[in-house]
């Protein structure tokens, strides 16, 4: 029975060998995609990971003041990391182009040359490998930097410069316009003598973890070594350290002086008093010699009397008044010498007396100093007066610049599953569905088997075989071109056109085998398993009737609804299976099409947007800021905050603006935690008006709270708003300080003072790199969409005919003309499509705009993806104009049944 059986198969596989053609050709085309797209996904992630362990990739890195010591490189040493010093400086070159030069490597970060080899002698240079591609530079050719030539002898790549941002905040690469090259050390000390680097030579260091050693603890040991201001030979720094850490020091050290001074004057205070006892018992002992001496003399004149302090002015007076001549006058000399050492000795216990309340005065000063240098240096701590080394600290975790190729193949990766499981739903529902009509057609030939003793499990093996076959096939054709050169090569494309990643071979892991060639039958025989069951589950007199049961609904009472109304209505009723199976075949194409069109209006308003909502033209990121902003320049002072979302930990940067700003179009508020948010800030994170949030300060540690007053348009990066004096005073900086100066013309400042300097031709050059980039990703997408849609539509509204075969040949037995068939049978279809495609584009695009974020959570920026009207419209049109085409179409096949297609089933 299984011969004959497998006969019918290869039968039913050439009379309807088109309808299984275009299922293969959607099973072939969605695994080529998610194979491909998987595939290529894993081969970077797996063999980045494998390049990066081979090069050393480095684990963070910091940049410094000064260059570490060799003590003091052993000191992080035996912390547990190994360090390497990967010092650099940026040069014009090309007319505006910016090349960072780096000396060659020995164990961290090592170039890997594609093409080439590492520069050996002073006058060759290796050229990173996306800064060369783009501007057309090969092995063998002359570069200039600063007056001297150098020959490329190889082009390579670095790990830690996968993502080319020329600046860690910057949102997009621009290998255009920078790059990074690799010479001798003699080449770079050469380069460095010329003196005309674009801004000051920068100490970075690199560092890889040894044992259970963290990152944090690499850190700590970083902050405990402190750096003698005066060994920094930057006249900007020195500047800038006069205006504030030394005017710190000077402060702190005159309130050490004040201290010192201070407990000097009790203490001398204190060995003062100590004699004051001695003084006065010195002076009443000789105020008393003096009275008994004057005593003596008057009793030795016969005036005998006891002279006190208390009385000697009046006694010496009453006996010189009753003598005369030279006596009198000897009294009162002798009284005149009294009252001098009374009043020597009085003034000696004022002295003693006010030296006792100066020694308390001074104990009290010394305390009060005292709790001055407490609280002043309690205030002070924060003060970076003992200056630490370190000016930077980046994790690789949180270093854009490492691993953003394996992070954006990750997020493709998942979305190539995700797709993936959507495909295999939707081809097995289809499979399903041409199971159903086959069996349903061959109703009563079944059911003439059964009668004949044929078993249900060799029709389900009958019916099964085909679907199998098919699906097998179509994997495994999938499976091969996705592994092929047109396959996962093509999808590496995009990844090579924007990272600077090292060449990889085609990787392919077991489970995309299993997913490419496995999954396709598996799903297949288990859908169709319970579809056939269930089918093949009635009697044989019931299926050699072709007893159909009829859907719910077809019953319905639907009134005075004339007959063209009426029969269009009932024959959806009928085909509601089909009909179902084309809304979700134009629901899954349109989610993928939103994907698509999501990204395009992305990178369109990324485009457009970023250029509009910048009003400035320079952008000066000040590391050392002169005393008062440069004239024409407006101040500001911005720190960078952290916030995580998805899995990322981006850069937020809180800037203080003046209320009148004519930069940004902001109402800022007065108040520490009211602030205003970008609309790339609130788009990425889903914040509104009203919300709390909180953003990180990694380097002091200290979390900070805001409430959303207020969101304004702007794209370039996250921002959040407030007045310049309550973020000067919210982070502890001076009532005049800045980092910022935003201009409308250049200030010619010198690089040197800097940072960082953009510029709206910048961020204009930047902006269409999204577009260019996804350009080719976007077009892909909307094809095989539409493949997907025109396939699901064609196959569905040929089966739903093929179904009613039967009635079209009847009524062709009636007269009845094509035309008026059309309208019968197909065009009721059109209010399928109509009312899906109503509630599949909206319900379409509420899904993908949630998942979305997830599929750019790589990307440092958050725009809107609302449509614009006529982009709706286009949509609804596109969908209804394909409609009637493949309608068209299938007029073809309407004149293909002939009226004796009654006779063919009649009982």
């Amino acid at each position: 029975m299984q011969k004959v059986l497998r006969k019918r198969v290869l039968r039913d596989l050439k009379n309807n060998l088109f309808r299984y053609i275009a299922l293969a050709f959607l099973i072939i085309m969605g695994m080529y995609v998610i194979v491909s797209l998987i595939g290529a996904g894993y081969t970077i992630i797996d063999n980045g990971e494998t390049h990066d362990e081979a090069n050393k990739i480095e684990d963070g890195q910091f940049s410094v003041f000064v260059p570490l010591s060799d003590d003091e490189i052993s000191q992080l040493e035996d912390a547990g990391a190994e360090v390497e010093g990967m010092f650099y400086e940026d040069y014009e070159v090309m007319d505006g182009k910016t090349l960072r030069v780096f000396a060659n490597r020995e164990n961290i970060d090592l170039v890997e040359c594609d093409e080439g080899n590492l520069a050996e002698a002073d006058d060759e240079i290796v050229v990173e490998k996306r800064f060369s591609q783009v501007n057309d530079i090969s092995v063998g050719d002359i570069i200039q930097i600063a007056g001297n030539e150098f020959k490329v002898t190889g082009i390579g790549t670095s790990p830690d410069y996968n993502a080319l941002f020329k600046e860690m905040s910057d949102t997009v690469v621009d290998s255009k316009v920078f790059g990074t090259v690799f010479v001798t050390e003699g080449a770079y000390d050469k380069l460095h003598a010329t003196g005309e680097s674009v801004k000051t030579e920068t100490y970075l260091y690199a560092f890889r973890l040894k044992g259970k050693t963290t990152c944090d603890d690499v850190k700590d040991a970083l902050e405990d070594i402190k750096v003698d201001t005066d060994r920094i030979d930057d006249e900007y720094f020195q500047e800038y350290w006069d205006r504030t850490g030394a005017a710190i020091n000077d402060f702190k050290d005159g309130i050490k002086d004040l201290k010192s001074g201070a407990n000097e004057l009790a203490d001398g205070l204190g060995e003062l008093t100590d004699n004051n006892r001695k003084l006065n018992n010195a002076a009443q002992e000789l105020f008393d010699a003096y009275l008994e001496q004057a005593s003596s003399s008057l009793s030795a004149y016969g005036l005998d009397t006891e002279l006190t302090e208390d009385n000697y002015n009046d006694e010496m007076k009453k006996i010189a008044d009753s003598q005369g001549g030279v006596l009198a006058m000897s009294i009162e000399s002798a009284l005149s010498d009294i009252d001098s050492i009374k009043a020597f000795k009085d003034g000696i216990k004022e002295y003693t007396d006010g030296a006792a309340e100066a020694k308390d005065g001074s104990d009290e000063l010394a305390d009060g100093v005292a709790e001055l240098k407490k609280e002043t240096d309690s205030f002070l701590k924060d003060y970076d007066t003992d200056l630490a080394n370190i000016t930077s600290f980046v994790t690789s975790d949180d270093n854009p610049r490492t691993g953003g190729a394996a992070d954006d193949q990750q997020i493709n990766v998942q979305a190539g599953y995700f797709f993936g499981v959507l495909l295999m739903l939707l081809f097995t529902y289809v499979i399903s569905v041409f199971v159903v009509h086959g069996i349903e057609k061959e109703s009563s030939v079944i059911g003439a088997l059964y009668a004949l003793g044929v078993k249900r499990r060799d029709l389900m093996m009958h019916y099964l075989t085909l679907p199998v076959i098919v699906t097998t096939a179509a994997g495994i054709i999938g499976f091969l071109i996705g592994i092929s050169n047109v396959g996962i090569p093509v999808q590496m494309a995009d990844a090579y056109a924007y990272y600077s990643i090292p060449a990889m071979d085609v990787k392919i892991p077991p489970i995309l085998i299993v997913y490419g060639i496995v999954m396709p039958p598996l799903a297949a025989i288990v859908v169709n398993y319970f579809v056939i069951r269930k089918k093949l589950s009635q009697t044989a007199l019931s299926l050699i009737k072709n007893e159909i049961k009829q859907p719910k609904g077809s019953n319905v009472d639907l009134g005075d609804m004339g007959f063209v109304g009426r029969f269009r209505v009932r024959q959806m009723l009928r085909e509601m299976r089909t009909g179902l199976t084309v809304v979700i075949g134009m629901f899954i194409a349109l989610i993928c099409l939103m994907l698509s069109l999501n990204t395009a209006t992305f990178c369109s308003k990324v485009k457009k947007q970023n250029v509009e909502d910048t009003h400035y033209e320079y952008m000066y990121t000040y590391k050392y800021p002169t005393e008062n902003p440069p004239e024409g320049g407006e101040a500001a002072y911005a720190k960078t905050l952290k916030k995580e979302v998805y899995g990322y930990n981006w850069d937020v940067t809180v800037l203080g603006l003046s209320k009148n700003t004519k930069y940004f179009d902001v109402d800022l508020k007065n108040g520490k935690n009211r602030v205003a948010i970008s609309s790339s800030f609130a788009e990425k994170y889903g914040y509104g008006v009203g919300d709390e949030i909180v953003l990180h300060d990694e380097e002091n540690d200290i979390d900070y709270g805001f409430t959303v007053d207020s969101v304004t348009q702007y794209t370039p990066a996250f921002y959040v708003f407030m007045t310049i004096d309550d973020a000067r005073e919210l982070f502890g900086a001076g009532s005049d300080e800045y980092n910022v100066v935003f201009s409308d013309k250049d200030l010619e400042v010198d690089p040197a003072r800097l940072y960082a300097t953009t510029t709206k031709a910048d961020i204009e050059s930047a902006a269409g790199i999204f577009a260019d980039q996804m350009r080719s990703m976007v077009i892909m997408i909307v094809i095989i969409s539409t493949l997907i849609f025109v396939v699901v539509m064609y196959l569905m509204m040929k089966v739903m005919i093929d179904r009613s075969a039967f009635s079209i040949s009847l009524i062709k037995v009636f007269g009845f003309r094509t035309k008026e068939i059309r309208k019968l049978y197909l065009d009721g279809n059109f209010f399928i499509i109509a009312i899906g495609a109503a509630i599949c584009l909206p319900l379409a695009k509420l899904i993908m705009s949630a998942v979305y974020p997830s599929l750019v959570s790589n990307v440092n920026c958050g725009v809107k993806l609302t449509f614009a009207p006529w982009l709706w419209a286009a949509l609804y049109g596109g969908i209804l104009v394909l409609y009637f085409i493949i309608n068209r179409v299938l007029v073809g096949r309407l004149n293909k049944i002939v009226p004796a297609e009654v006779l063919k089933n009649r009982e």
